[in-house]
């Protein structure tokens, strides 16, 4: 592996987590907006906050195991 592809493979993660924390942030603002209690509305942003890491994860695996 090069040093661009690691580079470009750190750039993706990072806008991996960066599109995460834009769910949880998305999923935030509908708990609140449906009444929901704060620590309940923080739960459900953790929840989709995970939950979209981890089919990014999964996905970005299988990518590169493709790609290789």
């Amino acid at each position: 592996m090069t040093t661009h592809d690691v580079l470009f493979l750190m750039l993706t993660a990072l806008v991996l987590v960066l599109a995460s924390v834009l769910v949880g942030i998305i999923g935030f603002g509908l708990a609140r907006w449906t009444g929901a209690a704060v620590p309940d509305a923080v739960s459900r942003a953790a929840l989709a906050f995970a939950g979209a890491l981890t089919i990014g994860v999964a996905l970005l695996g299988v990518l590169i195991t493709a790609v290789k």
